[in-house]
């Protein structure tokens, strides 16, 4: 059973089901996920997710860089029903005093593009937070400056950038790097929450979409 937790107000907040689209429970295994620049020991473990279940956890390598968790290439591609939708996920700090939160948090490829975002996450040591992202150039998406060390450009990402990267979306990082010097962090229950018009045109529910077990 899901383990109710705070969820904290960003100003890239959509409402949106938990569970609806394609969801990374991580109950039995790391479901193809994988790590980004400057982590090592990246691991499933069965025994501290959100849900009393498995999560994935990484620990920093302290080369300079900043580490993220990278979604499988597998379950990419052709994204463009997640414009104006969210990325969920819960978060847990395990090491590190978790106080950087001016580089981006979130980090999309596609087309040549990188855009990201620096949406306030706050990881808390040894407690799950849950974050929801909107996936929207309303939001404060910007157009990426360096990947490994997470900063973004002052520029904005456009309707149409986001058109680009999401219809053939080849990377998805989500950063579990807040702390200057060692550190580590799990995350839990990641979603991708397609548009409902296309899922009735695909002909398939949400709840059939699912990768919770």
């Amino acid at each position: 059973m899901r383990s109710i937790i705070p969820t904290l107000a960003l100003t890239a907040v959509m409402s949106a089901p938990a569970l609806a689209g394609v969801t990374y429970s991580f109950d039995t295994d790391a479901q193809g996920w994988g790590l980004f620049s400057d982590g090592r020991d990246f691991q499933w473990d069965g025994t501290i997710g959100n849900n009393g279940l498995g999560a994935i956890r990484a620990v920093d390598i302290t080369a300079g860089n900043y580490w993220f968790f990278s979604a499988p290439t597998t379950d990419l591609g052709d994204l463009s029903a997640l414009y104006g939708t969210s990325i969920s996920y819960d978060i847990l700090g395990i090491q590190g005093n978790q106080s950087i939160d001016d580089r981006a948090d979130i980090i999309l490829s596609g087309g040549g593009i990188q855009i990201g975002i620096a949406a306030g996450v706050a990881p808390v040591l040894g407690q799950w937070t849950s974050w929801d992202i909107l996936v929207d150039a309303s939001a404060d998406w910007k157009i990426v400056n360096s990947a490994v060390a997470a900063t973004l450009t002052s520029t904005d990402a456009t309707e149409a950038d986001f058109q680009t990267v999401l219809a053939n979306l080849s990377n998805m990082y989500i950063r579990g790097e807040y702390t200057s010097g060692s550190d580590q962090s799990a995350i839990d229950n990641v979603s991708f929450i397609p548009a409902p018009s296309t899922l009735a045109l695909l002909g398939m529910s949400a709840m059939g979409l699912r990768r919770r077990r």
